[in-house]
């Protein structure tokens, strides 16, 4: 009899002790369900390359936990591969920003992804598309047709030192410089003038003509200078002329920091 009591009340013991486990027993987070919202907007459609940043900014919603982040990715021209360039920390309101400095010309495509966690599914944003044009230094372009002209990576024009200049040879009366733009450029820099090794009382004129049509003209003297933007939209073939007055000195006519704006 007392054999039985001992085991009933071992019994009990146990049944007490396994309830009471189970109820101390720490409840599970259910797994998520839902992936996260990402959005992704661009501070720019265009961008000049080595010049502009492009500025990334979005929402993750729901708040995921903290110190988490999104893997920034770009595609681009001609490639269909997505590249990591960088992440981005989500702060505690869900924002998070980031900032490309774009080095090359081309295009590229930008998205961010939020990778799971316990607050929700990986969710990959929206696309956006940026376009990226570049500055090319016309020495450095390919000349369509020319003569008696030279290049020089330094050049002083009015007492300052330009790099990346076209001029003429002083030895010529004439010269000129044709480039085919196709179309494809938007802005011709330049800063026109004299080489101070011109001689005293030497001029000389410089002309722009895009597709035949004059966009700039001017007679030099030395220790005269003129920085200009021109807008070259549309254009196919630009030409520059430079002339000597040959009843003066010979001069060096020259553009200093000659550069175009191109797709």
């Amino acid at each position: 009899m007392r054999s039985t009591r001992l085991a009933v009340s071992l019994a009990l013991l146990v049944s007490s002790a396994a309830t009471a486990g189970s109820l101390a027993a720490p409840a599970h987070a259910a797994a998520p369900t839902t992936p996260y919202s990402v959005t992704l907007q661009s501070s720019t459609k265009t961008a000049t390359a080595k010049e502009d940043d492009v500025v990334l900014t979005g929402l993750v919603t729901p708040k995921p936990p903290a110190g988490s982040t999104v893997v920034v990715q770009a595609k681009y021209e001609n490639s269909d591969t997505w590249r990591k360039i960088g992440t981005a920390v989500i702060k505690p309101n869900g924002k998070y920003k980031f900032v490309d400095h774009p080095s090359t010309h081309l295009d590229r495509a930008y998205r961010v992804m939020k990778k799971a966690d316990a607050k929700g599914l990986a969710k990959k944003s929206r696309e956006r598309s940026v376009k990226v044009i570049a500055w090319n230094w016309l020495i450095q372009m390919t000349t369509s047709a020319g003569a008696n002209t030279l290049k020089t990576n330094s050049l002083p024009i009015n007492g300052d030192t330009y790099d990346h200049v076209l001029y003429a040879d002083r030895s010529s009366d004439t010269a000129f410089a044709e480039y085919t733009l196709g179309r494809k450029c938007t802005t011709f820099e330049t800063t026109f003038g004299l080489s101070d090794r011109t001689e005293t009382g030497g001029q000389a004129s410089i002309a722009v003509l895009a597709d035949t049509v004059a966009k700039y003209f001017r007679t030099f003297d030395l220790g005269v200078s003129d920085p200009q933007s021109l807008d070259v939209t549309g254009v196919y073939r630009m030409r520059v002329d430079f002339a000597q007055i040959t009843t003066t000195p010979d001069t060096e006519p020259a553009l200093g920091d000659a550069r175009v704006l191109c797709d």
